[in-house]
């Protein structure tokens, strides 16, 4: 019996051999560039959330 376990466990193969490593692997995208819309987009959000309001806690007083 203990032998058949060995024979099993030898066919089995975790992919290292084949399976690049991540480091290895270039990037698939690339940044995006910021477009005037964005930073017109990140002033406006800015200007209607400021840092300086409460957080939302759920209750109503």
């Amino acid at each position: 019996m203990e032998s058949k376990n060995l024979d099993s466990r030898a066919q089995v193969r975790d992919g290292v051999e084949t399976m690049p490593e991540l480091a290895e692997m270039p990037p698939e995208w690339t940044r995006a560039k910021r477009t005037t819309a964005d930073d017109l987009l990140d002033e406006a959000l800015l200007e209607s959330f400021p840092a300086s309001d409460p957080m939302a806690s759920g209750r109503m007083e």
